[in-house]
């Protein structure tokens, strides 16, 4: 019985040590743990085609990051030594971006003048210090001894660097290399027990499938830059984030992007990890459906190629000089653009840019691509600006009907040579057609008849016409692209031009100092085939869900004029259509192999009648000419809407049978010879 009791009063005293005197330095341990809380990246939503068939998506990725609350002060360099060594092995590339070349003697990287300036100032040295200072600064301010290799010490430092220029803390893990080989995955696993403060972690990383398709608005992902960093920071960005920077990607980045998570680490006094956990799970971003259809893309890219592969062959130039006359020859052509809209939308069924690139390549070797010729990078259906030539026509016809100068059966006579401003200034056209009216004005593309519609109207109320079909505004499109202009007095003004009395007349047809997108060319078409209605174009048809699984919302057509309530208006745009439908049955022949001399509408199935377009000629310089065209199809209740520009390009008419067949159809007309160079434009 006293035994018993002895041992409860010893167990009860330990006890109450436990609680009294243990409980107090448990309490203190309590009282000096410390969190640290990390951004959990969000997975980018997804980009896809009408159908939903994907453009741009993600795969998942294993990166080497270091913790900065796990690197122990002091191990740093060694840590990265151990980490540079399996990298290099399994020769894999990591970020950094010291403008020091690797190797002694050290030298500044050529065109890093910003790079080094920003070297200099964070190391806090003199702007003309050398780049040997430099590394002798790197190596005094981290640390990093003799002990390393020349060439491992000046690799240590580069990361050392890239950690002070990309904020590492514990709120910003630092990402040293993203989608490592397995191999190295495996090896640097194998050594974690060595590696403190170093995680590999899955993460997303851009994929882009079919890459050359819709190349120049996808869009790319890249690092963020510092200056987009000092303006986004506001909104939760870091130096590590990877941002939309082209195409959609970038216009839609909000969308896209989703809404980071929250990890939590919590280390006790003695610097031991407590707890590590998701406090706030990431939510994916939204994905984004696009308007056109991958198919069509592809073949209206196939149409814009073949077209161009033709006028530079010899086939091309056999036919021009046999029916054209060498002035017409235009085998220089080596870009151009497409847009294809959707009339009772807006929305872009197609839009493509040539020269083409792929998308892949640009991510994996920017400077090659870049450098190409031609500039295939350059999306000339947004950003390429042209006179519109002849297809102005249309719009000088509406405003002129409009105004009541001229009517739908009212004749300008055409003797040639325009003698209202002679004998200073005797503009002329390239045929003399007699008396015409509206209709066969667009037919013959009567120069003589826009001349003097357009002289009765003035330049101030040309432009308010024009300015209503889309010319020379922003059309409120998605994606950045130039606004263009429209000829006027303020317009010459701001170039320090002189205005002449007799400039209206070359303003009138679609030249003086009037330039245009192919997107411009392709709504001013939408407009006409709407008698008058213009939407605006949009490229983005649905917002869902990352997974698409709940539909967020529609991007509903947007009516930006609507000249179809005005007086006549009807009238006015069946009497333009019915010209353009002239343009189709007069300007569509063409002799195919084995075929004879036919209109290359009703061979390939489309049907003349079914057409209207408007072709131009827009003049570059004195020898060089541009072609384009605006048109739509049906002719009676249109579904497509048009607009081709070719830089030294001519003959976009035939190019518009293959882009309506591919519509209609599913296909486009090809015919090449045996060396595959195409014999005739479908």
């Amino acid at each position: 019985m006293v035994m018993v009791v002895v041992l409860s009063f010893m167990c009860g005293l330990r006890l109450m040590q436990t609680q009294i005197v243990d409980g107090e330095k448990y309490l203190e341990m309590t009282k000096t743990t410390y969190s640290a809380e990390q951004d959990v990246e969000a997975t980018r939503g997804m980009i896809v085609d009408s159908s939903g068939k994907v453009f741009n998506t993600n795969k998942i990725v294993y990166s080497v990051n270091f913790q900065y609350s796990l690197l122990k002060e002091g191990t740093e360099n060694e840590i990265i030594y151990r980490v540079l060594k399996v990298l290099m092995k399994n020769g894999e590339e990591w970020n950094e971006s010291l403008p020091i070349n690797k190797t002694q003697p050290y030298n500044f990287m050529g065109g890093k003048d910003s790079a080094v300036a920003k070297l200099k100032k964070t190391l806090k040295i003199a702007e003309y210090s050398s780049a040997e200072d430099c590394m002798y600064w790197l190596y005094n301010t981290y640390g990093i001894s003799d002990k390393y290799d020349e060439e491992m010490r000046r690799l240590i430092a580069g990361v050392r660097y890239e950690m002070t220029i990309k904020d590492f803390s514990n709120k910003n893990k630092f990402v040293l290399i993203s989608d490592i080989k397995d191999d190295t995955y495996h090896e640097l696993k194998e050594l974690s027990t060595m590696l403190s403060g170093v995680d590999i972690t899955g993460s997303w990383e851009r994929v882009y499938l079919n890459s050359e398709l819709a190349a120049h608005y996808r869009g790319t992902v890249g690092p963020i830059s510092a200056d987009q960093y000092n303006e986004l920071k506001a909104e939760g960005y870091t130096l590590n984030d990877i941002i939309g920077v082209s195409g959609i990607e970038s216009a839609l980045e909000s969308t896209l992007r989703g809404t980071r998570g929250v990890r939590t680490i919590t280390y006790g006094s003695d610097g031991m990890m407590i707890s590590d956990e998701i406090t706030l799970e990431p939510v994916p971003g939204n994905s984004v459906m696009l308007t056109i259809d991958a198919e069509y893309q592809q073949l209206v890219q196939d149409a814009l190629n073949y077209h161009i592969q033709w006028l530079k062959g010899d086939h091309c130039r056999r036919y021009a000089t046999a029916y054209l006359g060498s002035n017409y020859l235009r085998e220089d052509c080596e870009a151009g653009a497409v847009v294809v809209l959707d009339v009772k939308t807006g929305g872009v069924l197609a839009m493509a840019s040539y020269p083409n690139y792929d998308i892949n390549d640009y991510v994996n070797n920017y400077a090659e691509v870049m450098n190409r010729e031609f500039s295939p990078v350059f999306n000339r259906a947004l950003n390429g600006t042209y006179r519109p030539g002849s297809t102005f026509k249309t719009i000088t016809s509406a405003a002129g009907l409009m105004e009541g100068k001229i009517t739908t059966s009212s004749t300008i006579h055409c003797a040639h040579n325009y003698m209202y401003y002679a004998p200073g200034f005797v503009p002329t056209c390239l045929g003399s057609h007699g008396s015409i009216d509206v209709r066969d004005a667009l037919m013959f593309s009567c120069n003589i008849f826009y001349y003097e519609t357009a002289r009765r109207l003035g330049i101030d109320t040309l432009a308010a016409w024009a300015a209503r079909f889309g010319i020379g505004t922003d059309l409120g499109f998605e994606l950045s692209m130039k606004t263009g202009q429209m000829s006027s007095l303020e317009v010459y003004d701001e170039m320090g031009l002189e205005w002449h009395a007799g400039d209206i007349v070359q303003a009138g047809i679609g030249q003086c100092e009037t330039l245009v997108t192919p997107l411009h060319l392709a709504v001013q078409a939408m407009t006409l085939a709407n008698k008058g209605v213009r939407y605006t174009p949009h490229i983005v048809k649905s917002v869902y869900n990352y997974d698409f699984s709940q539909k967020l919302y529609d991007k509903e057509a947007v009516v930006a004029d609507d000249m179809s309530i005005l007086p006549n208006m009807t009238e006015y745009m069946n009497a333009i259509r019915d010209g353009m439908k002239r343009v189709a049955n007069r300007d569509g022949y063409y002799p195919i192999p084995n075929k004879g001399y036919v209109n290359v509408y009703d061979y390939v199935g489309v049907g003349v009648g079914n057409v209207a377009i408007k072709t131009g000629s827009p003049q570059v310089s004195e020898n060089v000419f541009n072609g384009a065209i605006v048109g739509f199809y049906p002719a009676e209740n249109p579904e497509i809407a048009i607009g081709i520009l070719l830089e030294e390009g001519e003959l976009a008419k035939y190019m518009v049978a293959n882009l309506i067949k591919a519509y209609t159809t599913g296909s486009i007309s090809t015919n090449y010879d045996e060396n595959g160079v195409p014999i005739s434009p479908v």
